[in-house]
C-alpha cells in the first residue's frame, strides 16, 4: 500500500513539473488556468483591451502616425486601409482596418499588441524591433482616423 501512495504520489508530482515546465504565451500570464494561446496567433495580454493610449492625439501626433503607416504598414494594408497593398498575401488578405465594425474588437490596447508582437499565421510583421512604444500608440491614433 505505501508502495503505490508513493508511485501515485511520484506521478502527480512529475505531472504538475511537466506542465508547468510548458512554454506559456503572454495571454497565459494572467493565471487564469486556461491553456497556452496559438503561438501563431496574435499574442495580446489579458488587460489590453483597458489600456488606454499614453500619446495624447493631436495634428502633429497623426501627422507622425500616417507617415509610420506608410513606411510600415500601407504595403500590405493599403492606402486606405483596406487589406489591397501591392505586398499583401492573397492567399490570407491583411485586415481592413477602415471597417467600423472591427472598432469594437480592437480598442487601443488591443491594436497596440497586435502591431507590437505582429503574428506568424496569417503572417502580420511584430514592429517592436523597429518602433519605439511610443510610435506604435502614435500609429495606433492615425489607424482610428481610417475607420469610416
Amino acid at each position: 500500500m505505501l508502495r503505490r501512495t508513493t508511485l501515485v504520489t511520484l506521478a502527480a508530482a512529475l505531472f504538475t513539473t511537466v506542465v508547468f515546465a510548458l512554454p506559456r504565451t503572454e495571454a497565459d500570464a494572467s493565471q487564469t488556468g486556461t491553456p497556452p494561446a496559438n503561438p501563431d496567433s496574435w499574442q495580446i495580454p489579458p488587460n489590453a483591451a483597458e489600456e488606454k493610449n499614453p500619446v495624447a492625439v493631436s495634428d502633429k501626433v497623426l501627422a507622425q502616425g500616417k507617415g509610420l503607416y506608410g513606411s510600415k504598414c500601407q504595403r500590405c494594408h493599403g492606402p486606405a486601409g483596406k487589406g489591397d497593398g501591392p505586398d499583401a498575401d492573397p492567399g490570407a488578405m491583411p485586415d481592413d482596418l477602415s471597417n467600423p465594425a472591427r472598432a469594437a474588437r480592437n480598442p487601443d490596447g488591443v491594436l497596440f499588441y497586435k502591431v507590437w508582437n505582429g503574428r506568424k499565421k496569417p503572417k502580420m510583421p511584430a514592429f517592436k524591433t523597429e518602433m519605439t512604444k511610443d510610435e506604435v500608440w502614435t500609429l495606433v491614433h492615425y489607424v482610428k482616423t481610417l475607420r469610416k
